[in-house]
């Protein structure tokens, strides 16, 4: 494979790697030598890894660059050292007088190594040696070898004398190997085992990248931020393979690209190239293995190219070529698959017309004879080769058999996929087989059950309304009713729209005859929880959500449904919240022990969401985020997409308390599961709060955009939400007024909220307005600004959080952020003391992102008032610590800003400036250099920064220092080496006269 990705793309997730191919070059520039082996698959990125490493620093290093070459069987003696000693005899530098004889004797020994048979190589070792011992004093050498995997004994000998002959020369020899094309018996592998006995020699593995890496990735291809679920479908199709996730997008630079069905020909033609250089028997068993669609044991793949005449004694040996060749690879369970497996796609979409169907009808054929060793596997085999060989009824067959298996694995994702193949497949049933139209409604009310609980609504509601339209209404009034609840568009109500509709009604209206049926309880709970929802502008629609509430909380018990029970306690816990009338979480959590108890990840996981916002508006934050997170994965376990609008209420709560790190990875996983609806809209808007308060805006506008193709922007829902995620990013995009004319226009109806989140983003758009038209000397929007914040407040009815459910320290925290916001609007003096109690009550109440927000107001407000002294220093340091840590970059930026205008200095007092120890440790100069940062007690952001590497590198370093000081956290590492320090102390002071 080539190489032709754009510089910068190659090196996404390879920031560990990048280290330690600087400091082992930094080591040989100060004579110590070293030998590194970069391995990995074509594509994963070693040259270019090398490439970069060298690139850094040119002027420091001559590099002599060779490559191993391969024709056919043959490979060429000395190839990489005769390559680089020509890249150095090219080089302008030889022209210099102290350099002419040696190039006179170079030229002599490459045409020594350079001819048909070398005569007596052993001799040639020492030569070449010398030859780079004196190339080293002239100035440090790094000897790459590229494609090692290819190198001749001849070169591998050489390779060897040079490792096994390190001293103090100036010398790093880098070589690039592939995994594949080291068959049994290639003298690669015993030169390695020998050299790793070797103290200066080394291995570094580059894998595929992770989603995370792809997408790091695309963005460097594309000059933009990526959608996750882009990354992640590029990702599934490249298997993380740097060179084919880049064949795989090139050209396609438009502003939301999607990935072709079909793969472009630049890649095609880089998949089958090693498939092309197979037998024909050996291309002949991969195409069937292609067909069959997943790793497959040797036996099975036997049984099926008996059938296509592929004789089965030869099925071993075949494979064991496609492996030594890096087209298919064994699983830790010994089955085979492609390397790459877009190869399976690119070989099945070649295969000739009809012979696919064949290829199905014969697995079919062998499957079904060992349908009972693997009864799982099997029927999901069965099912899509039977679809797929056009035999509709077995097929039926197999998938509803393949969905009853995974629904007891719990597997529900793969159980709604079989089923909607099933439905996909009715109207081609033989009428024996097809069943009654009850069956037919059955079928598509369990399809559209599991689509939701998968997170797939809008293919929950197709089969919803679908079934609703083969129900009879006046014969079947209960079935109807249930039907007509599960048609409910979640995506409505919007904003200013009721939410009690005429199906809500028609489907209690149903229930009449039936007052003690599982039915009409659900009934009752659906159009109370609507009522609920309306109760926050009509009084009459709570006090009737509570009267339904009660009443299905009575036929619940009355007909001894659990899952009706949980509902209905889940709601009262809902119209608790809605309308203030009760307490909510002993309802919520009631609600929770019910659907644990009956296996129903639905009732957990509203149960949930009611239960942490109730603890969220109590104050019991950290609480709320571990109730939360211990729901996500219990409903992972459970296989429901309620994990992920759990997560989306964790992920806020989280973002809330501090916890940043913890947020992503919950929303990375709830973005990779690509939800759509409400659930999806939901996490996309947290991912987008995290994103703008991290400095991503352009991700951020993208989450934006992907929610309001999920949801309308009324949707009542996620009104808060959707309000404020676009108020944040006009304001990071410093379009304040645009911001705060978006939420008063948004919020209609907030002279009736008792949200205090309306109020406190009112007042900081409004202020942040005003300040940036003074700063820009116009007095007159600066006053439009402020006018607009006094008539809301002249407008409320009653204070702002007095009617707030907030718990009364959360009530004093809002209140002091609002009037200090208030004062800051008005430009009022007096404005430090506001922002220093607003400051305190952040910090008692664990809010840190508002708390850092605090003190660099009061900072500001203290300069303003022509304050000085050691109190501004303090409050914009902790402000930055908090940035820094929680990783706001906008915030930090910020406060930077402000500590330079004021000349303030933000770091902590500085680190001893040596730790005088005898490394009985073996620490690297860089973890010393670290640890010393560790004793004054920096977070691995802030020892990223003054350092200038990654975060993770950070880690890595921080992970080497504790294994090699034996202690066991951070702490105990700073400990020791204060302990090392102070002992150093004590024996120069011992030292003295």
């Amino acid at each position: 494979m080539g190489a032709a990705i754009p510089h910068d793309s190659w090196f996404a997730g390879r920031a560990d790697e990048q280290e330690l191919l600087a400091s082992a070059l930094e080591a040989a520039a100060s004579g110590k030598p070293c030998a590194l082996v970069i391995e990995g698959e074509a594509g994963v990125g070693k040259t270019c890894l090398v490439r970069d490493a060298c690139g850094r620093r040119a002027h420091d290093f001559q590099v002599l660059w060779g490559s191993c070459v391969n024709f056919g069987a043959a490979s060429v003696p000395f190839a990489p050292i005769i390559g680089a000693l020509r890249t150095w005899l090219t080089h302008p530098g030889v022209a210099r007088l102290e350099a002419r004889s040696t190039a006179d004797e170079f030229t002599q020994l490459v045409s020594a190594l350079g001819g048909a048979e070398p005569a007596d190589p052993g001799r040639l070792l020492p030569r070449i040696d010398q030859a780079f011992n004196r190339l080293a004093q002239l100035a440090p050498v790094v000897l790459v070898v590229d494609d090692l995997q290819w190198s001749d004994r001849t070169s591998l000998d050489v390779l060897a004398y040079l490792i096994t002959g390190f001293q103090d020369q100036r010398l790093a020899l880098l070589m690039t190997c592939r995994d594949e094309h080291r068959g049994e018996g290639h003298p690669l592998h015993g030169w390695l085992a020998d050299m790793r006995r070797m103290p200066r020699f080394d291995e570094i593995h580059l894998d595929r990248l992770s989603v995370d890496g792809t997408e790091e990735q695309l963005e460097g291809l594309l000059g933009r931020p990526v959608d996750i679920g882009y990354a992640t479908d590029v990702h599934e199709r490249s298997g993380g393979n740097p060179y084919l996730t880049e064949l795989l997008v090139r050209h396609r630079a438009d502003l939301e690209p999607e990935l072709a069905s079909r793969a472009p020909a630049g890649l095609r033609d880089a998949l089958l190239a090693a498939w092309h250089g197979l037998s024909a028997g050996s291309r002949q068993i991969t195409r069937v293995l292609a067909a069959g669609g997943r790793p497959l044991e040797l036996a099975v793949l036997a049984a099926v190219g008996v059938d296509r005449d592929i004789d089965p004694d030869l099925v071993p040996g075949y494979l064991v070529e496609a492996e030594e060749h890096g087209v298919v690879r064994r699983d830790d369970q010994g089955r085979l698959w492609f390397r790459h497996p877009l190869l399976a796609e690119v070989l099945y979409e070649a295969l000739p017309p009809g012979e696919a169907a064949r290829l199905h009808g014969s697995f079919v054929g062998v499957l079904e004879s060992q349908a009972g060793a693997a009864p799982d596997q099997a029927a999901s085999d069965l099912a899509v080769h039977n679809h797929r060989s056009g035999r509709a009824d077995e097929a039926y067959r197999w998938s509803l058999v393949a969905a009853d298996r995974a629904a007891e694995l719990r597997a529900t994702t793969v159980e709604s996929l079989h089923l909607q193949r099933a439905c996909s497949l009715w109207g081609q049933l033989s009428p024996e087989i097809r069943g009654s139209r009850l069956d037919h409604i059955d079928l598509l009310r369990r399809t559209s059950e599991r689509s939701a609980t998968a997170g797939r609504y809008t293919a929950s509601l197709e089969f919803a309304q679908q079934a609703m339209e083969l129900v009879d209404r006046d014969s079947e009034p209960l079935l109807a009713s249930e039907i007509l609840l599960a048609s409910q568009d979640f995506t409505h109500p919007q904003s200013g729209m009721k939410a009690v509709n005429d199906d809500l009604i028609e489907a209690l209206r149903l229930t009449d005859d039936y007052p003690g049926s599982a039915e009409r309880s659900f009934a009752l709970t659906d159009l109370a929880f609507a009522e609920s929802w309306d109760s926050s502008s009509d009084a009459a629609a709570g006090r009737s959500a509570l009267a339904h509430v009660e009443e299905a909380l009575r036929t619940a018990r009355l007909c001894g449904n659990d899952v009706a029970l949980a509902a209905a306690h889940s709601t009262r816990a809902f119209t608790y919240l809605s309308t203030g009338a009760g307490d909510p979480i002993p309802d919520a959590m009631k609600a929770e022990r019910i659907g644990r108890r009956c296996g129903d990840p639905t009732s957990v996981g509203v149960a949930v969401t009611w239960h942490v916002n109730a603890l969220r508006i109590g104050g019991q934050l950290a609480e709320a985020a571990d109730v939360a997170m211990q729901a996500v994965e219990e409903l992972h376990a459970l296989g429901s997409a309620w994990e992920h609008f759990v997560a989306q209420r964790a992920a806020i709560v989280l973002l809330i308390v501090g916890r940043w790190r913890e947020c992503r990875e919950v929303l990375r996983r709830a973005l990779a599961a690509r939800c759509d609806g409400f659930v999806g809209a939901a996490v996309r808007l947290a991912s987008a709060t995290l994103a703008v308060r991290t400095g991503r805006l352009a991700e951020a506008k993208l989450h934006l955009a992907r929610a309001l193709e999920m949801v309308s922007e009324n949707y009542a829902g996620l009104r808060d939400d959707l309000s404020r995620v676009p108020a944040e990013i006009m304001l990071a995009e410093g379009d304040a007024q645009g911001a705060l004319d978006w939420l008063v226009g948004r919020d209609a109806e907030i002279l009736g909220t008792d949200d205090p989140g309306e109020f406190v983003g009112i007042a900081r758009a409004a202020a942040t307005a005003a300040r940036a038209a003074r700063d820009a000397g116009n007095a007159a929007a600066a006053d439009r600004a402020v006018a607009v914040l006094d008539d809301l407040i002249r407008k409320l009815p009653v204070a702002p959080f007095t009617t707030s459910p907030l718990s009364p320290a959360g009530k004093a925290r809002v209140t002091a952020l609002f009037e200090a916001e208030v004062a800051r609007a008005h430009d009022d003096r007096g404005q430090a003391a506001l922002w220093r109690v607003a400051a305190e009550r952040c910090q008692a109440g664990g809010v840190p992102f508002q708390e850092a927000i605090a003190r660099l107001r009061c900072a500001e407000a203290m300069i303003a008032e022509g304050a000085h002294g050691p109190a501004i220093k303090d409050e914009l340091r902790r402000s930055h610590r908090i940035a820094v840590d929680l990783g706001a970059v906008p915030l930090r930026l910020e406060v930077e800003a402000l500590a330079r205008i004021a000349r303030i200095d933000l770091r902590d007092p500085s680190p001893p400036s040596a730790i005088e120890v005898e490394r009985p440790a073996g620490l690297t100069a860089r973890e010393l250099e670290i640890l010393r940062l560790l004793v004054v007690g920096r977070s691995n952001g802030e020892i990223a920064k003054d350092l200038f590497i990654s975060p993770k590198t950070v880690s890595v370093h921080v992970s080497n220092i504790l294994r090699k000081t034996a202690t066991s956290s951070r702490l105990e590492a700073a400990a020791w080496a204060a302990r090392q320090l102070n002992g150093s102390d004590e024996r120069r002071a011992g030292d003295g006269p």
